[in-house]
């Protein structure tokens, strides 16, 4: 069943594949790169159009299809990490990944027009010939050639592949399991110690109106976290000494270079971001000093940096957080409602926290033919109903690229934000609509400025911490000196306005995509800054005049040159003049506040 009778939703994973389809459709794959190795000896620079055509089809069709069975795996351990059977299935697809990468290097190679001794090299007139003819694949060919001057050798770039699959992949997969087992030590003075086995249901504590409970959860989080800091230090350090030997080894100016690489963003781009975030640590002091106040503190605790202001926290059912993010899609935009509305209607959608199950949220594109697949760890907070929005506002967005080929529907990783944290400054002023009393505005206006932060200077910190990171272990830095590194960022956008905790230097450990995806976290504050940005644009032009340029960004997913596709409506993301007013909004509701 997809629901119980509490209104828990679990997914419905048959809509992907069966389990006993899983083989078939890996027999399938490995009949379809025998198929395309044939394609080497077919390549020439004077190739027709036709024939071209004919082989991105195929390979395409070969990332379709291995979407499909890596999808239907993923999801299953997402609800259930020590799921035996999936992790068997993750096994062969692993050695899949491997197959498929070495099958298909040589087109990938000679799409480059990098030099084979198998092949005749692709010049750039012809390169352009085929590329111009290509629809939808244009953008992505000559992103790739550009970036040939990255690439290795076939034969290099299969040992590296191999050492993905084989070395990292699984060291990171490791800290996912580890962290899993972690039990929390849950004491509150005057209350029975509880031991609460689900990272997301002590995380519910920190916005709980009991300061000691705020405390208590943070300490209990830190715990095991110091207990196994050794091998989380080990873990990690693998890792980004990973990332930092593969970027020199192609030839990247530093580490997060190889990462704006993958997102199709100019390190100018980024750095014009970063640094506007960190002329804007002030604007969050004063929020943070005006918070003390509120709560009758003369500094504000780091624990208490999301404790609510109103003592009566809302607390909605699943039912009324649905309702309410539907009725304010459907206000904004009745497609935006329409395609939010088909994930549910369709069990796409785990709603509930349970043991085993990951913590946090996500949504997972599938294929065009398949709507996307939405996890969230719903707890009735304001927060969660923020969520839920959001990870919606992600299959809306992929929703709308069901009409691209499978291998260039997905927005780049800056991109991808935008539709989800849009969707949630939507349901933002809809539950602002909510407040019956000025107290209970004032209260949700702060948890939102508290998110702000969360999303942009918090994540804006990471990123910093992880450029330090990755440069200290090369030099051979200790868990102490990381330790240390992070807590100086921490005292540098907090100042004087928060009183920090010895605790919180263990913190960047607890911070998943540091291990899984490093240099990530700069997509949440570009997202939540070009959607604030843009939101203030719908506002000022009204939907006539600005569902059309968003309508424009989402469908374009991966197929356009991501800085050119926002030029397109009106936006410069290398010009620090754009990113600043984003802030402007975040400044007025500080402004109300005051």
């Amino acid at each position: 069943m997809n629901t119980t009778n509490t209104g828990i939703l679990h997914w419905d994973l048959s809509q992907i594949i069966t389990l006993d389809q899983f083989n078939v459709i890996y027999q399938e794959i490995l009949g379809s790169l025998e198929q395309f190795i044939n394609y080497k000896y077919k390549l020439n620079p004077k190739i027709t159009i036709e024939q071209f055509q004919e082989i991105l089809k195929v390979s395409d069709n070969i990332s379709k299809q291995f979407s499909l069975i890596s999808s239907f795996v993923s999801l299953r351990l997402a609800t259930n990490i020590k799921d035996a059977e999936a992790r068997t299935l993750q096994t062969k697809l692993d050695s899949l990944s491997i197959k498929i990468h070495d099958a298909t290097l040589f087109f990938s190679h000679w799409v480059k027009g990098l030099e084979s001794d198998e092949t005749i090299t692709l010049d750039d007139n012809h390169a352009k010939r085929l590329f111009k003819q290509s629809g939808k694949f244009q953008f992505s060919l000559t992103y790739s050639r550009a970036a040939a001057k990255h690439s290795l050798s076939e034969r290099e770039e299969q040992i590296i592949h191999r050492k993905d699959k084989t070395g990292v992949d699984v060291i990171t997969e490791l800290y996912t399991m580890v962290t899993n087992d972690f039990i929390y030590s849950f004491e509150v003075e005057g209350q029975e110690t509880k031991k609460i086995t689900s990272q997301q249901l002590l995380l519910r504590h920190i916005h709980s109106n009991n300061p000691k409970e705020r405390a208590a959860a943070y300490q209990a989080l830190f715990v095991p976290y110091k207990e196994h800091a050794d091998k989380l230090y080990l873990i990690y350090s693998a890792v980004a000494r990973d990332w930092a030997e593969e970027a020199k080894l192609r030839n990247y100016k530093n580490s997060i270079a190889m990462r704006n690489q993958a997102n199709k963003i100019s390190e100018e781009a980024i750095n014009s971001l970063l640094s506007v975030c960190r002329k804007n640590i002030n604007l969050f002091q004063n929020f943070f000093s005006i918070k003390a106040k509120l709560l009758g503190q003369e500094k504000l605790q780091r624990y208490d940096l999301y404790a609510p202001v109103s003592m009566e926290l809302s607390k909605y059912s699943f039912a009324d957080a649905k309702k309410i993010v539907f009725k304010s899609f459907h206000e904004f935009w009745p497609d935006f409602e329409e395609k939010a509305r088909s994930i549910i209607e369709q069990h796409h959608l785990d709603s509930h926290p349970k043991k085993d199950k990951r913590s946090g949220a996500f949504c997972m594109s599938i294929t065009s033919d398949i709507a996307p697949y939405v996890l969230t760890n719903f707890d009735g907070t304001n927060r969660a109903v923020s969520t839920l929005a959001h990870e919606l506002g992600h299959a809306v967005h992929d929703l709308h690229t069901n009409h691209l080929p499978h291998s260039v529907s997905h927005a780049s990783l800056p991109l991808c934000e935008t539709a989800s944290t849009f969707a949630e400054m939507l349901v933002f002023e809809a539950l602002l609509e909510k407040c019956n009393s000025e107290a209970e505005k004032q209260s949700l206006l702060i948890d939102k400025i508290a998110e702000s932060y969360a999303t942009i200077i918090r994540q804006n910190y990471f990123i910093l911490f992880e450029i330090q990171a990755h440069q200290l272990l090369q030099e051979g830095a200790s868990a102490k000196d990381l330790n240390e590194a992070y807590f100086k960022l921490l005292q540098e956008q907090f100042g004087d306005s928060v009183e920090l905790h010895d605790d919180f230097a263990y913190e960047w450990s607890y911070i998943p995509h540091i291990f899984h995806s490093p240099f990530y976290c700069y997509a949440y504050n570009f997202g939540e800054l070009l959607s604030l940005s843009l939101y203030a644009m719908y506002k000022e032009e009204g939907s006539e005049t600005f569902l059309p340029k968003l309508e424009k960004l989402l469908k374009a997913g991966g197929s356009q040159d991501p800085a050119k596709l926002l030029a397109s409506i009106g936006v410069d993301i290398s010009d620090e003049n754009f990113w600043q007013g984003g802030f402007a909004i975040i400044q007025e509701w500080v402004d109300k506040l005051e």
